[in-house]
């Protein structure tokens, strides 16, 4: 599932709120492979398929570039040997109401990038890929 930021006419707008441990940060433009499923499992005897692990796939988040930086930073913070697993709640607003949100549990950064350099330096975009533990419906 993909989830993008949009402007609507008319009665307000229609956007999402990412929050970072309860911070919420600016700047989102879209979120995607938002996803998560059971591996299929036989029984004993092969006769019959069973629901074996529960699995989320990574979830990632493409974000305007701002002066902060909590996203790399919390990548650096892995890559030194520091696991440090975090909670990130994901909300639709559509008309300035909740529609529909997620909680990504145990998250922890695997990749960030950022895209192509140009002049037009105001429109670059960070790529941060999470490792997700659990997705909960909120």
């Amino acid at each position: 599932m993909m989830v993008t930021k949009r402007s609507s006419r008319g009665e307000g707008k229609n956007y999402f709120r990412v929050m970072l441990d309860g911070v919420e940060i600016s700047g989102f433009e879209r979120v995607s492979h938002l996803q998560s499923g059971i591996e299929v499992g036989f029984s004993d005897d092969n006769s019959d398929k069973i629901p074996g692990k529960s699995f989320c796939q990574n979830v990632i988040l493409h974000k305007k570039r701002t002066r902060e930086q909590p996203f790399w930073n919390w990548l650096k913070d892995v890559q030194s040997g520091n696991l440090v697993k975090k909670n990130i709640q994901i909300e639709l607003i559509y008309r300035n109401k909740s529609l529909r949100g997620w909680n990504l549990v145990n998250c922890w950064p695997c990749r960030w990038s950022i895209s192509d350099i140009t002049d037009d330096v105001m429109n670059t975009l960070e790529e941060i890929e999470l490792v997700v533990e659990k997705i909960e419906l909120i």
